[in-house]
């Protein structure tokens, strides 16, 4: 069947706003209780309740009844909402606007059959990452208190629940601004957690702790293992930065214990040629020895609590996923040697890694595919899909879908030299249809959020709604992006709006050089600080036919003074000291040079957002309107930072696609809700 020729971005495809929405599902967590696999998904079907299942022997099984939703507010990022033992599932409640009664954060009990029962009072207070232990009767977990502050914002520490809810909470430890991922050794003696203080974010610098455990679940004989200050400083890196390094020079992440009682983590001390990685590590003594020796990253950023990458086969082999190049791959670790043998998987991105006898289980991607919960068998190495994030998707929607091509290029750095750069290209893709031979496509730069995060490794099914449609896609993976060791992780602290900009424009005339693109259509999209970066980009440089930011950041003073508690001393660590950079954090916010706004742009915001407060919104909205800007807006109640509700899913992403096709001069195929461009035609 011969593709029809039609405009780029006019093309019908089968892959519908819908089709990113109605159905589809996030995985949030993975747990095993002894052999039963439970899980946690999202359901923007129903309106972004988290529902915590079970497989069981006729499929996927709800345990969460509704009316409940299991998530933590910890860090605002949340993670680790669900803990199982024995059958028995303890979760964080949150509620949606439709069951305000129960939206109080407690700790329920939900044992085989029964309704949920809460453990903790009605207070101001967030449980996560918890552990149960039934031999004392208590579930370790982190917890916050809004109404207790430490260093001005709400004060964490690590207690024992009582399991029953009738007990006082005991608490383990205490004092330090972060804790994370307790771990309980396998004979209940011990326990390993992370803490961290400001103004270290938890992948610059953390300490590992291992205390003794009594028989209430009382911590004595606590010891800090790793986590030393920098030995040497550049006197050139931003204050906060050096600051940072004074506390701990060393990040490491995922504590876990091995079958006989063998404490390990993940390290960033390892250094290949000068760059350093994070790499398994095991416990001696009051230090650590490196296991494995690869320029590959091990783990990822602590964004959301109850990470897992790796898990133990037997005493002397690990199961373990680890990202090169910006792709993940799963191998079998021998702990006495270091060696590592990859396993043979079409998934370029493995996440929530658990290990149980004789099988494994996780989240997997691919780029021709939605994410998937497989089960992995350990000794035949054949995966089974257990539950797909998007089973809806038709066969000619996967017809559209393919592979990116990781492309590197170069980028001046300031200095009179130059430095590397990754990023993800997405070409035009749609067997029906194919562009006309004297027209390039239109590119969206697709910039992730974070900046301490990095590009989709798996499956973007709506970066494939654009490509689908004519569009190019460059998803960047700017200095600044993890999985690519330590100094490129930092190379974006004190240039925050500097190095993630020039990135993307390099990006972009790097494809624009090799006639891939048309250099007078080109969109930005992205969330959080890629909505930032996307402000930024309409404002700094004339790159840009159209922005869309997604909640993003116009004034980063405000960011620097008020956000959630794990991103309190970011915004200095991107840019400099608040408030001695104050120059700085106005020269680099868009909303202050909102003059220099260029293009239109589109503005998506959650009404109860508590990182990027919607005023800031607001602001530059109205900056736009009195210079008379094209500009388009949505705020969607009941969300927050990341849309969670199908109907806000859908009305943005057709929003989105109308509002390139007004600017760019093509008609987007299908029926579509139409933006509200106040100010166009200009």
């Amino acid at each position: 069947m011969n593709a029809t020729t039609a405009p780029f971005g006019s093309w019908t495809s089968p892959i519908a706003a819908q089709d990113l929405a109605a159905g589809t599902v996030k995985f949030e967590q993975l747990a095993l209780d002894g052999d039963d696999i439970l899980w946690v998904e999202s359901r923007p079907d129903e309106k972004g309740r988290s529902v915590v299942l079970r497989m069981g022997a006729d499929g996927p099984q709800d345990i969460t009844p509704p009316g409940f939703c299991a998530r933590t507010l910890v860090n605002s990022y949340g993670g680790g909402a669900m803990a199982a033992k024995d059958g028995t599932v303890w979760f964080t409640n949150f509620a949606t606007a439709d069951f305000p009664q129960t939206k109080d954060q407690r700790v329920y009990r939900q044992k085989p059959g029964q309704f949920p029962v809460p453990i903790t009072p009605r207070q101001p207070v967030h449980f996560a990452d918890m552990v149960p232990d039934p031999a004392r009767g208590v579930i370790f977990a982190v917890q916050e208190r809004s109404d207790v502050l430490l260093n001005g914002q709400a004060q964490q520490s690590l207690v024992a629940l009582d399991m029953e809810g009738v007990a006082l909470p005991i608490t383990v430890a205490t004092g330090g601004d972060f804790y994370a991922a307790p771990r309980l050794s396998p004979d209940g003696s011990q326990i390993a957690w992370l803490t961290w203080d400001y103004p270290s974010m938890p992948w610059e610098g953390t300490r590992l702790q291992v205390a003794t455990l009594d028989a209430q679940g009382n911590a004595t004989d606590v010891r800090t293992i790793g986590g030393a200050p920098a030995t040497k400083i550049d006197p050139n890196l931003n204050p906060v930065l050096q600051n940072a390094m004074r506390y701990s020079d060393e990040a490491m992440a995922e504590p876990l214990w091995s079958p006989q009682g063998q404490l390990y983590c993940v390290s960033d001390r390892y250094s290949i040629k000068g760059e350093r990685w994070w790499n398994i590590s095991r416990v001696e003594g009051d230090d650590l020895v490196t296991v494995t020796h690869e320029a590959a990253e091990f783990t990822s950023p602590l964004w959301r609590l109850g990470l897992s990458s790796y898990g133990f086969v037997s005493e002397t082999e690990i199961l373990a996923s680890y990202t090169q190049g910006g792709l993940w791959s799963l191998a079998r670790v021998d702990v006495t040697s270091g060696v590592i043998r990859d396993i043979d998987l079409p998934y370029t991105s493995i996440t929530h890694l658990k290990v149980g006898k004789g099988f494994a289980v996780f989240f997997g991607g691919s780029f021709q595919g939605p994410s998937e919960l497989v089960r992995l068998d350990l000794e035949t190495l054949e995966t089974s899909v257990l539950r797909s994030a998007n089973p809806g998707l038709s066969a000619t929607a996967r017809a559209c879908f393919q592979a990116p091509e990781a492309i590197a290029f170069e980028v001046e750095n300031g200095n009179g030299g130059t430095e590397t750069s990754h990023a993800f290209y997405h070409a035009p893709s749609n067997p029906d249809f194919t562009g006309p031979q004297n027209e390039r496509p239109p590119l969206i730069i697709v910039i992730h959020g974070g900046p301490s995060a990095s590009a989709s490794s798996a499956l973007s099914v709506d970066i494939a709604f654009f490509t689908s449609r004519g569009f190019a896609v460059l998803d960047t993976n700017y200095r600044g992006s993890t999985g690519f060791g330590r100094s490129y992780q930092q190379r974006i602290y004190g240039g925050w709006g500097v190095v993630d900009v020039a990135d993307c424009v390099a990006g972009a005339q790097h494809l624009i050089d090799q006639d891939k693109v048309d250099r007078y259509r080109i969109a930005s999209r992205g969330g959080s600080s890629g909505g930032y970066t996307t402000l930024a980009l309409a404002t700094f440089t004339d790159i840009l036919s159209a922005g869309a930011s997604y909640y993003g950041i116009s004034d980063l003073q405000m960011i620097a003074q008020d956000t959630d508690k794990l991103e309190a001393f970011y915004a200095a660590l991107l840019v400099g000291p608040w408030p001695e950079a104050q120059k700085l954090f106005k020269a680099h916010s868009p909303l202050f040079h909102a003059d220099k706004i260029n293009c239109p742009l589109i503005i998506f915001q959650g009404e109860d957002d508590p990182v990027v407060p919607p005023p800031q919104a607001h602001v530059l909205i109205d900056s736009l309107m009195a210079r008379k800007m094209p500009v388009a807006w949505e705020f969607f109640p009941g969300e927050g930072h990341g849309f969670r509700q199908k109907a806000h899913i859908i009305q943005a992403l057709e929003e989105e696609l109308s509002f390139y096709g007004a600017i760019m001069g093509f008609s987007p195929a299908g029926h579509l809700a139409q933006p509200d461009i106040k100010n166009w035609p200009a």
